[in-house]
């Protein structure tokens, strides 16, 4: 029957539909989502230091919550070690799910931040320049010689974090011009494009240390439902 087919099309549909990937998670939020504000300690040829972390995983179940916080810092610490100083860039993810965008400050400080592709491009690097000239003032003599990943308390930055979850009141709040000169000179990239020759995702996966056994299996298995994950 109808009903007999349909069931049988959900049961086969319902892996996939409960093991989406990490980005694509971001999608089914609601509208205007800021995920991850992550700033870094930056140094040419070497992996970025994560100093401050904030993010906002209440969109997603609590199972689900750890494996998209691993795969956010791990898509950020690669994509701002692929940003150039003084550089900004945003990278588009993989069906158009998302965005992470990044600046690079002269002083050695790198930022990142992940919406989703309504959040407001302008707004995003309004956000990265505001945590990252708090952070360089609020925290001058603290992060400069650290080789390890901290975790640095930042109110200021917290505060302004959950403020700029509705773009609209960040618009009010700092008065955001349209023609932001942030955001002038923006390279607009793929995440295939960072890659060098020879490197592959998946490989820097498994030698990240962002990254758990089984968030790695997370994405290999969400990866194979990829045709699946597009039905929604």
């Amino acid at each position: 029957s109808r009903l007999a087919q349909g069931l049988r099309t959900a049961h086969e549909l319902l892996p996939c539909l409960l093991r989406p990937s990490p980005v694509a998670l971001a999608s089914r939020s609601a509208a205007m989502r800021l995920l991850s504000l992550i700033i870094y300690r930056w140094k040419e040829g070497e992996d970025p230091i994560e100093l401050c972390v904030n993010s906002d995983m209440s969109g997603f179940s609590f199972i689900q919550r750890r494996f998209v916080l691993e795969h956010i810092r791990f898509h950020s610490r690669f994509i701002v070690g692929r940003t150039a100083l003084g550089r900004r860039s945003s990278i588009d993810f993989e069906q158009n799910l998302g965005k992470c965008h990044t600046w690079v400050h002269p002083a050695g400080i790198g930022a990142a931040v992940l919406v989703d592709r309504e959040y407001p491009t302008r707004v995003a690097f309004s956000l990265l320049s505001e945590s990252v000239r708090i952070f360089l003032e609020a925290q001058a003599g603290v992060w400069e010689n650290l080789d390890t990943d901290a975790a640095i308390s930042c109110p200021q930055i917290k505060a302004m974090f959950q403020q700029y979850q509705d773009p609209s009141e960040a618009d009010k709040l700092t008065k955001i011009e349209n023609d932001l000169e942030e955001v002038k000179g923006t390279v607009a990239r793929s995440l295939d494009e960072l890659l060098r020759r020879g490197e592959s995702l998946e490989q820097l996966m498994r030698k990240s240390g962002d990254l758990s056994k089984a968030a790695i299996e997370f994405h290999r298995t969400a990866k194979q439902n990829n045709q699946c994950c597009k039905l929604y």
